[in-house]
């Protein structure tokens, strides 16, 4: 019994899995795609060799970002074993990525099964449930939901650049820049998705779809709020 339950306990939902596919399969087609635009010299807008390179900063966010400022000082035209590298590098941050929100999810559904006999009504493949369907492991939303706002932090800060400049909405200091907010629009919509997958992920309320309106509320509000704030 013991080693059939193991590897279920590690193995991720259908839906965490199909998201972990479907991000890395994305990722490496951007990495393709610029190295292509760079290796065979195609007769490509530069704003959209721009736009892949920051559509693999975007996907591989948080870190990437400061992984982009440290490649612009040894960034070249030419397609080079090191710019090769480089491109490979935004995958291997999406590999870490995705190990890391595969961890989350895992220890977000970790739980103490009740055997099937121990309560009345309950089976060993549903958690406790407490009050209107609220279960014990409501308690790791403590932890899973300041998780997704530290995870935001980067994005927020970028988005606060990309909605009107440097010197902010204001208009004083070097005045406003605009042209770029659709980044800041992308990141706060990134934003919403990281915290409503942290609300989704930990099994606190049943039945299913209840918890996916919850996480579908408070993933808008997150990023409503964000832009909001960033915009500011």
């Amino acid at each position: 019994m013991g080693r059939e339950s193991r590897p279920k306990e590690r193995a991720l939902p259908r839906w965490a899995g199909t998201a972990v596919v479907v991000y890395l399969s994305v990722t490496f087609a951007v990495v393709v795609a610029a190295l292509l635009s760079r290796g065979f010299a195609l007769d490509l807008d530069a704003g959209v060799k721009e736009g892949l390179l920051l559509a693999l900063v975007i996907l591989t966010l948080p870190v990437s970002f400061a992984y982009f400022v440290i490649g612009t000082f040894g960034s070249s035209a030419v397609l080079s074993l090191t710019t090769v590298l480089y491109y490979f590098g935004y995958l291997l941050l999406a590999l870490v990525n995705a190990g890391v929100f595969r961890w989350v999810v895992l220890s977000a559904r970790r739980r103490a099964l009740v055997p099937a006999g121990g309560v009345p009504g309950v089976s060993a493949q549903h958690p406790r449930a407490a009050l209107r369907g609220v279960t014990p492991d409501v308690g790791k939303l403590w932890w899973a939901v300041p998780l997704a706002v530290l995870l935001s932090l980067p994005q927020w800060m970028v988005a606060g650049f990309a909605w009107c400049g440097i010197s902010g909405c204001s208009g004083g200091g070097f005045g406003v820049a605009t042209g770029s907010e659709w980044i800041a629009v992308i990141l706060s919509v990134v934003n919403g998705v990281i915290l409503a997958v942290a609300v989704f992920a930990v099994r606190w309320l049943y039945p299913t779809r209840k918890r996916a309106l919850v996480a579908l509320v408070a993933g808008t509000l997150f990023g409503l709020v964000g832009a909001a704030v960033t915009h500011g």
